[in-house]
């Protein structure tokens, strides 16, 4: 405090001003509301040109559009035909979604390229989270194989989801589609068959490479094969018919 000398000799203090202070809230409010009205300032003259909603938003649309028909002009022949046998060396080249954990059993897959997410419960996060793991390992191939699911129109329904999302995030990669087992009942086999069907129509809609190993493991009634009620000559044919079936 400083003093101040009266008159009479005694020695009066007074309080020294307080010093100004800084606020770090003021700069912080001032650039906020700054970005603010320069954003309102923008949109308001964006909304206002006549030609924003062709030039912003129905062109961004368009492209999206363009993207996915050019995906679907993709001409492939389904079902794949067979090809020379490739080396066994492929499988551990290509992803696998799907049902796929017994084939492991008896051909080398990549463990960071096999993902046993059942497709009805996938979300779309997950759907994306593989997509771009399979990117970062960019494999030869994608092979895609899901049994027939209880809910036919929730299983078809994700499972094209599923194929977009791969496809968003691996254009460049060739995508198989492996039809489901065949039913050792009459009645569970005719809904594998519509099954089949649902897959064999989006292959052709949207440019994947449809492989029927159902009808090789099938008998002369359309059933599973007794042939194949042992496991390892079950998924050995199931090896096989993949290697010799590769889209050139």
């Amino acid at each position: 405090m400083a003093q101040k000398k009266k008159k009479h000799g005694k020695v009066e203090y007074r309080k020294s001003r307080p010093l100004l202070r800084f606020r770090l809230a003021v700069p912080i409010v001032i650039i906020i509301a700054t970005f603010v009205f320069f954003f309102v300032m923008y949109m308001v003259s964006a909304v206002t040109r006549k030609d924003y909603w062709e030039q912003e938003i129905l062109s961004t649309m368009r492209r999206s559009d363009e993207d996915k028909n050019a995906r679907k002009a993709v001409k492939v022949t389904n079902p794949v035909p067979s090809s020379a046998r490739a080396d066994a060396s492929r499988m551990g080249e290509c992803a696998f979604v799907g049902d796929v954990s017994v084939l492991g059993n008896y051909y080398e897959l990549t463990s960071g390229l096999v993902f046993t997410d059942a497709v009805t419960d996938m979300s779309e996060s997950r759907m994306r989270s593989i997509g771009r793991s399979i990117r970062s390992a960019s494999p030869k191939a994608i092979y895609l194989w899901y049994q027939c699911p209880a809910d036919l129109e929730k299983g078809a329904a994700s499972y094209e989801s599923l194929v977009d999302n791969l496809i968003d995030q691996n254009e460049n990669t060739p995508v198989y589609v492996l039809t489901a087992l065949p039913a050792s009942d009459a009645a569970d086999n005719q809904k594998v068959d519509t099954w089949n069907a649902a897959l064999f129509a989006m292959s052709d809609k949207l440019g994947l490479h449809y492989v029927d190993i159902s009808t090789t493991l099938k008998s002369n009634d359309g059933l599973l094969n007794t042939a194949y009620s042992d496991e390892k000559t079950l998924y050995q044919t199931i090896g096989d018919l993949i290697l010799t079936h590769i889209a050139d």
